[in-house]
């Protein structure tokens, strides 16, 4: 066989081999997704309930590693130096203050920060985009964006404040135990509210997550009168039953319903469902 009839063959072979690969690759994707017929008849028990939906169902399987959070707390002398500058009091109860800026740890990993000394502004230029970069110079400025956030919900109120919710995302996944809450306005950072769990990455063990077909079916089992707005998944701590520091505790798997009126998600972990 000469080299030109060789090459050929060496082509014919790569060829089909990349075609097998995408096929499996589908095949396998597909295998991983709720079929749609499924997904149609889930929505009519829903709606059959009284469940109405304002967004697709997630034809994609959660996550179902199990992921772990260290115990250890945020630096909260570190912290009050960096948003109160150096000169600043303390109190006992993790309260840290100067003339104007307040802060309260409310937890180990978590707290909240005010400035009573930003003024009010009405200014129609101060838009979500301005809003979001300022908020993000401000957290990176204090040493605080460990990490990468995505922005979950923005609100403007009708002081002229903005208020954004950032939550962090790990690898896909969004960790709904680490957040950071920044209201703002174009003279600067009126309140944050802000919780860190330091990650120690995932286990080798797995948990199982149905799927969200079933979480959906299982959890709103009776008659009710709801709008479902959004439906996603990440991991959310539920239960911090251990009180030993040395060890790391593991958030779940969880699938997030946000409900129209309600001020909080629904979030919905394996054991919260029966199958």
């Amino acid at each position: 066989m000469d080299v030109s009839k060789a090459k050929t063959v060496i082509i014919v072979l790569l060829v089909a081999f990349n075609i097998f690969m995408l096929v499996s690759n589908l095949t396998f994707n597909d295998a991983q997704s709720v079929s749609k017929e499924t997904l149609r008849n889930v929505e009519m028990i829903l709606e059959q309930r009284g469940i109405t939906l304002e967004c697709d169902i997630p034809a994609k399987s959660g996550d179902s590693h199990r992921l772990e959070y260290d115990r250890g707390g945020l630096d909260q002398e570190s912290i009050a130096v960096r948003l109160l500058g150096g000169n600043y009091e303390a109190k006992e109860n993790s309260i840290y203050f100067n003339s104007s800026k307040n802060i309260i740890f409310l937890a180990d990993m978590k707290f909240v920060y005010t400035d009573s000394m930003v003024e009010s502004s009405l200014s129609n230029d101060f838009d979500r985009n301005k809003a979001s970069e300022a908020a993000y110079r401000f957290i990176e400025a204090c040493g605080l964006l460990d990490g990468k956030y995505v922005l979950d919900k923005f609100e403007k109120k009708d002081d002229g404040c903005s208020v954004l919710y950032y939550i962090e995302q790990y690898e896909g996944q969004l960790l709904f135990d680490n957040y950071f809450s920044i209201e703002l306005n174009s003279n600067g950072v009126v309140r944050l509210e802000y919780q860190k769990y330091k990650i120690k990455g995932y286990s080798a063990e797995n948990i199982e997550q149905p799927e969200v077909y079933q979480t959906l079916l299982s959890y709103f089992n009776r008659s009710t009168d709801i709008v479902i707005t959004s439906i996603d998944s990440g991991y959310k701590l539920i239960d911090e039953a251990s009180e030993d520091v040395s060890i790391s505790i593991e958030p779940l798997p969880v699938w997030r319903v946000i409900v129209k009126g309600e001020a909080e998600p629904i979030y919905i972990s394996p054991h919260d469902i029966s199958l």
